[in-house]
């Protein structure tokens, strides 16, 4: 009966839900390679389940693209991370990421590990060495490598998955198998980018052809990257291990490839829900059944935003996982055609956190990562940053707000402008993220001021000018390695802008934009005293004169940026004015022949970074605005969370 049901599952899916023709089967996805293809993996694994190990071997197909041969071949063993307390991603993390923290470490099942077993090119056995820890073990080749030229390396390995408590690991009856096999590095130029697993970083790898067989037992759902090339009218048994059966993936043109099993009815029979040609499949976390809609809904928002935005995802398959509790630290991330996106049994306040937010960002990544694939050790803002900006505009495109009514809002981007502002200034965004302050540090630079400082130059460039930015970015970057000089190459050539003060402020610097009214004063004029004349001199009582009252106003420029900055005033006999203040002094003084009535910095929003808006207004009521203000706030957050309940 179960085969039965695989089988027409998979039956279902290669058929696809809609009637229009397909120019995809499962085994070949693109007539034309879209990208260098320079990585290329056929992986056969086989998965003990009960113990948490794997056997697997690959063959890498491995084409050197640089100016200059090569004799040393670097791989990734990231399992090791988790291999013991001397990894350098378990002493910078001190085994807490985001979240969640290790369980148990004086267990050996809390532990695990990637185990190099033997690697061949040529007939020859390769000797190596490990790297600055046991994340990167480098290969001596027998031979070096022109450019040009393509080499196989036949590898094998197994692996012991963690308790899962970053990524990768299991928990209870899931296991997430992400960064799982020896991965190649990066070739560029004359030398290699292979930096070992840090706490503070992610990957960074070529793009490829992924065949990969895994033998699984057959009480297992699997979620994966990439289409599956088998079980089209039979269920493929494993004849060495009659248990077991064998699943045949493939994926073309990625940079990663990731895949999880559980041994649940919702996984052996996952939704399907075919959308703008994309056949989406969700393995649903029973518990959160409730809120499937609400996740599907994000995640097809998400594809609508990104098409139309930027250009159609390309592949013919995406798959979301609801990540059980239990393994929160695999939840919210990103592998080439695979997410992992949490939801929430009962949230009666939809406060569109989980699963919208979530979904939406790792969504994201399938471009800025997955396509368009930076080098998250070295520049992360150019993932992580421009996915949060994507996720703030879609969710403001989609939902308008995090959480609102009638009455209350809470902006889309209300958490990166929180997280930035309490830690501003500890790194730039061309620090790379293994060298932040610490991981307090690298979020709030890497997610949070990226997202503002994109919100800045689409101030500067204007909406129009800035979606015309991202398209070219995006489109002509796809499927390579960009750097944070082709992004700027292109705005400033789509903009016909020179950005090169944007970059210094908001890219390279680590000052922030504060500018404050630091005070406003009323002065009586008055005239009299002693007066002269041919006489002796008479005292005249000082008494009012015109213009009768006037004011002034004191501008203080409390961070380190200098840019112009508008001043809009309304006086008291109703003139209202509006000054430029270059902001090079720290501070300047205006004043009027008439008291200050109101007064706001930066009336038009041009500076979205701007730290204190509540300091840069001013109205002589304050005490009584100030009353109204802070009860109206409140009640508009009761109101909301009244509304958020279907009450009022």
């Amino acid at each position: 009966m179960v085969r039965r049901m695989v089988a027409a599952l998979v039956l279902f899916a290669a058929m696809g839900l809609g009637a229009s023709a397909r120019t995809w089967t499962p085994e070949k996805w693109f007539d034309k390679p879209k990208s260098p293809r320079i990585a290329n993996y056929r992986i056969d694994a086989v998965l003990d389940f009960e113990h948490k190990t794997l056997e697997a071997t690959e063959t890498l197909s491995w084409r050197n693209t640089g100016t200059a041969p090569t004799q040393e071949l670097p791989l990734h063993l990231y399992l090791n991370a988790f291999k013991g307390p001397q990894s350098l991603f378990v002493k910078e993390s001190g085994g807490r990421l985001r979240n969640d923290r290790q369980d148990r470490p004086s267990e050996s099942t809390s532990w695990g590990y990637c185990r190099l077993i033997s690697a061949r090119m040529d007939g020859r056995d390769l000797q190596g060495h490990t790297g600055e820890d046991e994340t990167v073990h480098w290969l001596k080749l027998p031979r070096p490598v022109a450019p040009g030229e393509t080499i196989q390396v036949e590898i094998a390995w197994e692996n012991r998955y963690p308790k899962v408590f970053a990524r990768s690991g299991w928990a209870e009856d899931f296991l997430m198998s992400g960064q799982w096999f020896p991965k190649v590095g990066v070739y560029q130029g004359d030398r290699w980018n292979c930096h070992a697993y840090h706490a503070s970083t992610e990957y960074f790898a070529d793009f490829g052809v992924y065949d990969v067989s895994l033998s699984l037992p057959n009480a297992l759902g699997l979620a994966h990257t990439g289409t599956q090339t088998n079980f089209v009218t039979e269920i493929e048994q494993d004849p060495k291990r009659p248990l077991n059966v064998i699943w045949r993936l493939h994926a073309e043109d990625v940079h990663d490839f990731a895949w999880a099993v559980m041994p649940r009815e919702s996984w052996r029979k996952p939704a399907m829900v075919e959308y703008r040609g994309v056949q989406v499949f969700y393995y649903i976390n029973d518990r959160n059944r409730g809120n499937f809609q609400r996740q599907r809904r994000a995640v097809e928002n998400a594809l609508r935003w990104s098409e139309e935005w930027y250009f159609k995802y390309p592949y013919p398959t995406l798959t979301v996982i609801d990540t059980p509790r239990e393994a929160a630290g695999a939840d919210g991330m990103e592998y080439p055609t695979l997410i992992t996106a949490g939801s929430v049994a009962f949230d009666p306040l939809q406060q569109r956190f989980e699963p919208e937010v979530v979904a939406t960002h790792e969504y994201g990544h399938q471009f800025f990562y997955g396509m368009l694939a930076s080098n998250e050790f070295e520049e992360p803002w150019l993932d992580e940053g421009i996915t949060s900006w994507f996720t703030h505009k879609a969710m403001e495109r989609s939902y308008h707000s995090l959480l609102g009514g009638r009455r209350f809002q809470v902006p889309t981007d209300f958490l990166e402008w929180q997280g930035y502002w309490s830690l501003p200034s500890a790194d730039p965004l061309t620090r790379f993220g293994f060298r932040t302050l610490n991981l307090h540090s690298y979020f709030a630079s890497v997610y949070d001021k990226s997202t503002v400082a994109l919100n800045q130059l689409e101030a500067m460039l204007g909406r129009p000018v800035m979606e015309q930015v991202m398209r070219a970015y995006a489109q002509e970057m796809a499927f390579h390695h960009p750097t944070r000089q082709d992004f700027r190459r292109i705005a400033e050539r789509v903009s016909g802008r020179d950005l090169s003060a944007f970059w210094r402020d908001f890219v390279e610097g680590t000052e922030v934009l504060d500018y404050a009214i630091r005070g406003v004063k009323v002065r009586e004029v008055t005239q009299g005293g002693w007066l002269f004349s041919d006489k002796a001199p008479v005292f005249a009582a000082p008494q009012p004169a015109a213009p009768g009252r006037v004011g002034s106003i004191t501008l203080e420029r409390r961070g380190g940026i200098q840019v112009p900055i508008t001043l809009w005033v309304r006086l008291e006999n109703r003139d209202e004015q509006r000054l430029v203040w270059d902001g090079q002094d720290r501070w300047i003084t205006y004043e009027f022949d008439s008291p200050v009535a109101a007064a706001v910095l930066d009336p038009d929003g041009n500076y979205p970074m701007l730290k204190d808006r509540l300091h840069a207004s001013y109205t002589p009521r304050s005490v009584k605005r100030g009353f109204y203000y802070w009860s109206q706030m409140v009640w508009g957050a009761v109101a909301g969370w009244l509304q958020g309940c279907g009450i009022g």
